[in-house]
């Protein structure tokens, strides 16, 4: 894409905004913020569908409305500061910028809307005439704390407020990748940058929602991927208690080992490669940061994309959440064994072949194809120490052990992406989420666990079913309702009539949850498949599909693996020598001691009188 014809999209893009604004500032709703005499303008959205939603209705939107300063120069790498300097009248007719990110097609894909480090918006969308006091979701976006923003197109809500006109929706943006996460490590920039953008974002609802027509005391915090993760570590800081009263989490949450990085010193490693490939070699932290806050936006993005390039293979995220004794202040394990996170009724759970995902990480040519890469046996083994979280040698030859088939082992042609595939599903995503929705269902309050069970016709990721199953994200395109809305459902539009009802019943479920803390309470008379709440030892959760049965006990059998096996093996084997000594051991007693316990045990029956008639 040339940059001339970028240049002339923004152009276009901003000057539409302004004529919007012009136009809406006579004719769309208009909303003053509490304590202040900033009046807002938005716009009027219509929605119509008649076949499964049977809705003719108008929405407001008041779009790109700044919550916090500008993070840029001095403010950059440090805590946003509230916005209070707003103008007596505000044009929130069109969404702002898009933090900068890795991606660097991000600024094209979404009509040439830009990427600049002003970026802490928010957007709020409601039925029309607005609602009173009804309950408000803000949702926070995923791609791995470093691509995204809550203002993506697919994202819009209207199909949900169209469905459920009592709901408040809040789109939020926060920064991304080292704008968001570097840390040198000490109090000078300490990280999670990011995570007080969120929090700063949740404080903005609790002080002007109600102006809105939401109740700033039935919030539902909602995430998918990291925004999951990120929804599960506003649930252990103290700092965000008080703030949300119920959560969802949809393929993420605060357990999950990409969720936190609680290695610090390989963070402030990252901060030091990025410094130098920009010549900011100081030593002393302060310096180092001084330094990096004058490198311009475009120098300081390209160092990080081709920093993500160098390790694109590695299993954790390059720039993640740490633990800054403030925002977090524990291990999140640690927070959640002492079972010290807020107790609120809980949405949660992951699709079936999440691993999918990272299948495509090893064989990123394959994203547009139908048919699946084939993986050798050999390349599995070699994969496990790359791809494996918490490595130790001994916890590496159980991972194969465990999922090998081993009765086709023997044959060179058989592929083991399979077993590649439920692997990473269990250790990234489905086995952390058994453990969070376990602690929370121990504390008492209502959790809903689900897995998504159905493979998409028409997969999110390059448009094609594929062999992505029910992948990473393939949920969203049901929760947003994306077949009925006229900005997302050519990205769908292969999906079925039965994907279709399959859609009305997600976005049911998911808005009964946010409007009671249950997504049994019916909003109609009619019937609908019940979703039980997991308890233990019940187990029981929802399959979301085209049937909507319920199970029990998902995936425990590797679950106990995970959860109970494998930490015991990767602290008893994390060490070369513990590891050398054990299988000098394990040698021995094959090739000496069984040997010769085999002989004399031989020996034993030609000679005992046990033989004897």
């Amino acid at each position: 894409m040339h940059l001339w014809y970028h240049a002339a999209v923004s152009l276009l893009v901003a000057v539409v905004g302004v004529l919007m604004g012009q136009c809406d500032a006579q004719e769309g709703p208009q909303v003053v913020l509490p304590g202040t005499n900033t009046m807002l303008t938005g716009i009027y959205l219509s929605f119509n569908e008649s076949q499964y939603l049977n809705v003719d209705t108008r929405m407001e939107a008041f779009l790109g409305i700044p919550f916090a300063e500008p993070p840029v120069g001095e403010l950059r790498f440090k805590n946003p500061i509230k916005m209070v300097d707003l103008p007596s009248t505000y044009p929130a007719t069109y969404d702002r910028s898009m933090c900068p990110q890795i991606s660097p097609v991000d600024d094209i894909s979404l009509v040439g809307r830009d990427l600049d480090e002003d970026c802490l918006y928010l957007s709020v969308h409601t039925s029309s005439p607005r609602p009173n006091n009804v309950s408000v979701v803000v949702w926070l976006h995923g791609g791995g704390y470093s691509i995204g923003a809550g203002s993506d197109t697919v994202y819009e809500p209207l199909s949900l407020i169209a469905f459920a006109p009592d709901i408040v929706f809040v789109g939020v943006n926060y920064r991304l990748g080292v704008y968001g996460f570097m840390t040198s490590g000490d109090s000078v920039a300490p990280g999670n940058y990011g995570m007080y953008d969120q929090l700063m974002a949740l404080q903005w609802v609790h002080e002007n929602i109600a102006a809105f027509g939401g109740d700033p005391d039935r919030v539902t915090i909602m995430g998918e991927s990291a925004g999951a993760g990120s929804v599960g570590l506003h649930l252990l800081s103290p700092l965000s208690e008080g703030l949300f009263h119920q959560a969802i989490m949809e393929s993420g949450n605060a357990l999950c080992p990409w969720a936190v990085d609680t290695n610090i010193e390989r963070q402030v490693g990252f901060t030091r490669e990025i410094a130098t490939m920009v010549n900011c070699t100081e030593d002393d932290s302060e310096a180092m940061m001084t330094c990096l806050r004058g490198v311009e936006e475009k120098d300081l993005t390209r160092a990080q994309i081709m920093m993500t390039a160098q390790y694109l293979t590695n299993a954790e995220l390059l720039y993640a959440p740490v633990v800054d004794g403030a925002f977090l202040p524990d291990i999140p394990m640690e927070i959640v064994r002492r079972r010290g996170f807020s107790k609120v009724p809980t949405l949660i759970g992951t699709n079936e072949d999440e691993g999918t995902l990272i299948a495509l990480k090893v064989y990123p040519s394959y994203v547009a194809r139908q048919i699946p890469p084939e993986m050798s046996l050999s390349e599995f083994k070699e994969l496990i120490p790359i791809y494996l979280f918490y490595y130790s040698p001994m916890l590496a030859l159980a991972v194969e052990q465990w999922y090998v088939d081993w009765t086709k082992a023997d044959d060179p042609s058989e592929s083991h992406l399979s077993s590649f595939v439920n692997w990473n599903t269990d250790q990234t995503f489905a086995c952390p989420t058994e453990a969070m929705a376990r602690a929370m269902a121990d504390t008492g309050v209502p959790v809903y666990r689900y897995e998504m069970t159905h493979d998409p016709s028409q997969s999110i990721i390059a448009g094609i079913p594929g062999w992505l199953g029910a992948g990473h994200a393939e949920e969203l395109q049901f929760v947003f309702g994306w077949a009925f809305s006229p900005n997302l459902s050519n990205i769908v539009r292969g999906q079925t009539e039965e994907e279709k009802e399959m859609t009305v019943q997600f976005m049911r479920y998911w808005t009964n949850f946010i409007r009671t803390g249950d997504p049994n309470t019916p909003d109609s008379d009619e019937n609908y498949p019940e979703w039980p709440r997991f308890t233990v030892p019940e187990l029981e959760y929802k399959k979301l599909s085209l049937t909507m049965e319920n199970d029990q006990a998902m995936r425990m059998d590797t679950c106990s693996f995970w959860l109970n096996h494998a930490p015991s093996l990767y602290n008893y084997g994390n060490s070369d020598d513990l590891y050398e000594e054990w299988r000098q051991e394990y040698a021995e007693w094959k090739n000496v001691h069984m040997p010769e316990w085999s002989e004399e045990f031989e020996n034993y029956k030609e000679n005992s009188d046990c033989n004897s008639p």
